[in-house]
C-alpha cells in the first residue's frame, strides 16, 4: 500500500514526460538566441540550470551520492 505522499509510477512517468516536453519547447526557442549560446560557452551548468529536467537530474545525482556515502559509512561500521 502506497503512502499518501508517494506518487505512483504512472504519475512519475507523466511528470517526466510533461517536464521534458516543456523543456524541449523551451530549448527550441532558445536554440537560436545568441545570448543563450554565449552563456552556454561561458558557464554550461549555470545556463542549462534554467531547464527543469536538468535541475531534476542534478537533484537525483546528489541523492544518489548521499545514498552511496551512507552505504559506505554503514559498511565501515
Amino acid at each position: 500500500m502506497a503512502g499518501k505522499n508517494k506518487e505512483s509510477r504512472l504519475g512519475k512517468l507523466a511528470n517526466i514526460l510533461d517536464t521534458s516536453s516543456a523543456d524541449a519547447a523551451l530549448a527550441r526557442q532558445r536554440a537560436a538566441d545568441p545570448r543563450f549560446r554565449a552563456a552556454i560557452q561561458k558557464d554550461r551548468r549555470k545556463a542549462l540550470n534554467s531547464f527543469a529536467t536538468v535541475k531534476q537530474a542534478l537533484a537525483d545525482r546528489a541523492k544518489a551520492e548521499k545514498a552511496r556515502a551512507r552505504a559506505k559509512a554503514k559498511k565501515k561500521s
